[in-house]
């Protein structure tokens, strides 16, 4: 009776460990996949005037300085304006090397303008080049925030040449429109995107217009897209 009894007993004492173990496995299991499932990688985006110091939250959703957003537009926005040599060629490539930091609606509208200049034949051996004007750069009331993304006031002088000949040197205020972008960090690290206009189109300034404050508010950009741009 009493080996009866111990080989009960070791028995229960063996699907006991047998069930410990399984629940051990079941909890490891559970760990990792929830560790796998964690965030990883975070974006910071770091103000460029750290003279005062900054504080930046970080998250899945972290916030943007407003500093940070300028320079993305106006990066963005003269990279596209950049034709060196013939604007027959570089427009179009511009449009393409900086399409992961465009969204697709504002990739068709930079293509439909690209062929409407084309068409007018205002592309072939001209050059372009856009430079932000001395004294008129970044400010915080350039940046409007719309929760959901971003309208940029950038006041910036337009050069062209067509066979080497001036042909146009005008200061335009673009009313960029940013917005968040989830892509591969890859391909587009400021995890942000140029959205044209959202809705609006630029406008010429003459000189003593640059006097003028910018205004601190601004309607939020319309979804739809407008016709492209010709006068530029």
């Amino acid at each position: 009776m009493a080996f009866t009894n111990a080989l009960a007993e070791a028995h229960r004492a063996v699907v006991f460990h047998r069930w410990f173990s399984a629940a051990l496995l079941a909890a490891l299991l559970i760990t990792v996949i929830a560790w796998r499932s964690q965030q990883t990688e975070f974006v910071a985006h770091i103000p460029p005037d750290l003279s005062s110091g900054a504080t930046v939250r970080l998250g899945a959703v972290p916030e943007v300085q407003p500093a940070n957003v300028y320079l993305f537009g106006f990066h963005v926005l003269q990279q596209l304006n950049r034709w060196p040599e013939d604007g027959a060629k570089d427009y179009g490539a511009r449009i393409h090397a900086l399409q992961n930091y465009l969204t697709p609606a504002c990739r068709a509208r930079l293509r439909d303008d690209l062929d409407a200049k084309a068409r007018r034949s205002e592309l072939s051996r001209r050059t372009r080049a856009l430079q932000e004007i001395p004294g008129y750069g970044y400010a915080a009331n350039r940046v409007l925030d719309h929760g959901g993304g971003w309208t940029v006031l950038i006041d910036a002088q337009l050069t062209e040449t067509t066979n080497g000949v001036p042909v146009k040197d005008t200061y335009i205020r673009y009313p960029l429109h940013v917005v968040r972008y989830d892509v591969d960090r890859e391909l587009n690290p400021w995890q942000l995107a140029l959205n044209c206009y959202g809705g609006r189109e630029p406008e010429r300034l003459a000189p003593a217009e640059l006097a003028t404050p910018v205004p601190g508010t601004a309607a939020a950009p319309r979804g739809a897209m407008p016709p492209a741009i010709t006068s530029e």
